[in-house]
């Protein structure tokens, strides 16, 4: 998505980021220490589905009230894709028993396929039949409302991407970069003294200009991707014969560059294992500064034609969630160390349990 296009989401993603931020200020209110529930990375899933359904779709999922019932439909969906992420690895990257008989992991796979093509199609559906109804200019109309006037498969195609790949990715870097915030308090505050030149009051509208004007929150996110990465590689079908590092490598092999691992190394990037944002600001000249650092070390979005085509829309959505929050609280981590682990996707694996004081 160009730049230009996402845009003008900002406005629709602070409104979304505003309930999150309503719903903490509840949460932390329900103990006498101030702390996010166990499952409070579940609320950031759901914010990342309400705000990819706004571009997706032009409408409001209802994935943050906090009286919607567990069995919700948003809920729903959202555990689906929780379950299919994992089943997408026992099928892919365990051995392939599957391919030769039908195992109960490829039956669940299917079926919550189906759950998810379903509803994805109904949601599209109900969103094409609005913008026709309420006949919307074409400038205000969603991603998919704006394909189906070219090709509706396309427009389903991509709705479909775009459900299904906002959530655990966007929901999973949230968490890593919050913690991270949380446990480097003197970072927390450089972000928000950008912040409060920027949103002189909570409530103050983060717009494009604002993020603009937010380069140490840029810094912040990349720095936490960088340490923590929800993708922590790249994977490539060779389409031809090559040597690779002195190996040859058969056309068809399949080849994944573990940027976890050259974005955790101290001999590209100075004390690897501390969160420094200031090695993303073209200001910083000393030995952090990432200028001569090659720039396949780090790639949480991959790179070339196939890299993440949601790569702006999810951005956008920490950068405002972020400033969002950063600026309505001071965040802390009084707990052990969190630790990380995943199969397809990288993350937290322990509660967020964050502590959080209102501003």
């Amino acid at each position: 998505m160009q730049p230009r296009t996402i845009q003008q989401y900002v406005g629709s993603m602070d409104k979304v980021a505003h309930e999150l931020v309503d719903n903490i200020r509840y949460f932390s209110k329900q103990n006498e220490n101030n702390e996010m529930p166990d499952d409070f990375q579940g609320e950031l899933y759901k914010w990342a589905l309400e705000s990819v359904g706004l571009v997706a779709l032009d409408r409001h999922l209802g994935c943050l009230h906090l009286n919607a019932p567990k069995d919700s439909e948003p809920q729903q969906f959202i555990s689906k894709v929780n379950d299919m992420f994992e089943l997408m690895y026992q099928l892919d990257f365990l051995p392939p028993i599957w391919k030769f008989i039908s195992t109960p992991a490829l039956k669940r796979y299917v079926k919550i396929l189906d759950y998810i093509t379903d509803t994805t199609l109904k949601y599209i559906e109900e969103s094409l039949n609005r913008s026709i109804a309420e006949n919307i200019p074409d400038d205000q109309l969603s991603v998919t409302q704006r394909l189906a006037k070219i090709d509706k498969r396309i427009a389903v195609a991509t709705g479909m991407d775009m459900l299904i790949a906002g959530i655990d990715t966007t929901g999973k870097t949230l968490a890593t970069l919050l913690y991270f915030l949380a446990k480097n308090p003197d970072k927390q505050q450089c972000l928000r003294e950008e912040l409060l030149k920027n949103l002189p009051e909570k409530n103050s509208p983060v717009t494009k200009e604002v993020l603009n004007k937010s380069p140490y929150l840029k810094a912040a996110i990349k720095e936490s991707s960088r340490i923590a990465p929800t993708a922590i590689g790249n994977l490539r079908t060779t389409v031809k014969d090559l040597v690779l590092a002195g190996y040859q490598i058969p056309k068809g092999t399949d080849v994944m560059t573990m940027h976890l691992l050259s974005s955790n190394s101290d001999e590209i990037f100075k004390d690897a294992a501390k969160f420094i944002p200031e090695r993303w600001l073209r200001a910083t000249e000393d030995q952090y500064s990432t200028k001569n650092v090659h720039s396949f070390a780090y790639m949480p979005f991959g790179f070339g034609p196939r890299s993440c085509v949601g790569k702006r829309l999810a951005n956008l959505e920490l950068e405002v969630a972020t400033a969002r929050i950063i600026r309505n609280f001071e965040l802390s981590w009084p707990h052990e160390d969190m630790t990380f682990s995943g199969n397809l996707l990288y993350g937290i694996t322990k509660p967020l349990k964050l502590r959080v004081k209102e501003l």
